[in-house]
């Protein structure tokens, strides 16, 4: 589990970026993640251009703390799409659960990066404060969700230690 003083000081670090450096930083990720980049760009692309900007800026942010959280093995598109459309599947079971269930539902769902995803979920339920306020509607607000929370789920797979990086890939081609 990647520590919360991993996510609030790669936070402040990619707050403080300024045009070039965050072009070119952008750019050496996109390098490094070929798959996931476009991903977020087509799965956000209909959204309001301030929304479609702060999915690019969170995806930017939750893969650079993966970084520092661990080496990463490169993510297939295959294995994306896998993912969201698991994501899509089990958001659907919920939607149809008796109210009562929902709640038991998603305690079993929670991310194993706890951290991550509450920085993910505080960013999107705050973004009408702050210097630079962006109104969501809640079709964005799912949307986003949605999409980032596939981004940490694969990179979650992805992230590796010495001893991890077959038992991932046995994991996720066993699903």
């Amino acid at each position: 589990m990647i520590p919360d003083e991993i996510v609030q000081a790669t936070s402040k670090e990619v707050a403080a970026f300024r045009g070039p450096r965050a072009r070119k930083e952008m750019g050496r990720l996109a390098k490094r993640q070929p798959e996931l980049l476009p991903f977020v760009v087509v799965e956000t692309e209909d959204l309001s251009p301030e929304a479609h900007e702060l999915a690019i800026y969170l995806f930017f942010v939750v893969t650079r703390i993966f970084e520092k959280g661990g080496t990463l093995s490169r993510i297939s598109g295959t294995v994306i799409l896998e993912q969201f459309q698991d994501n899509i599947d089990e958001l659907e079971r919920l939607a149809a659960a008796h109210d009562r269930f929902v709640e038991k539902a998603a305690a079993g769902q929670a991310s194993r990066q706890p951290h991550v995803m509450r920085y993910v979920v505080e960013s999107l339920m705050e973004t009408g404060g702050g210097p630079y306020p962006v109104e969501l509607t809640a079709e964005e607000v799912g949307t986003l969700f949605l999409v980032l929370k596939t981004v940490i789920d694969v990179l979650d797979d992805a992230l590796q230690s010495p001893d991890q990086g077959a038992k991932n890939r046995s994991t996720r081609s066993a699903r």
